[in-house]
């Protein structure tokens, strides 16, 4: 499975990331370590985010915990930068 991945690690819930994608639209999947982890073996698995031919786009943290950013694109046709928005 292609994907391009990026671990965020520990998130407060209401951190706002600004994705900026590049080259090819894409899902993009805000995930705790337990949804990668089934994502990664093939399981049912959840996530906040969506499909996104537009940029910038903005994704909330939903709670605290360990995050991933997964962006399911071929990466040779894709950049992808992001940052968290301070107020």
């Amino acid at each position: 499975m292609e994907h391009l991945w990026f671990d965020l690690g520990g998130c407060a819930g209401g951190t706002q990331l600004e994705i900026q994608l590049r080259g090819s639209s894409a899902r993009v999947c805000l995930m705790d370590a337990s949804e990668y982890q089934a994502y990664l073996d093939g399981d049912e698995y959840e996530y906040h985010g969506g499909f996104f031919d537009f940029t910038p786009l903005v994704l909330e943290v939903p709670h605290d915990d360990d995050w991933y950013l997964v962006v399911d694109s071929y990466h040779g046709r894709i950049k992808v930068k992001y940052e968290e928005i301070f107020d």
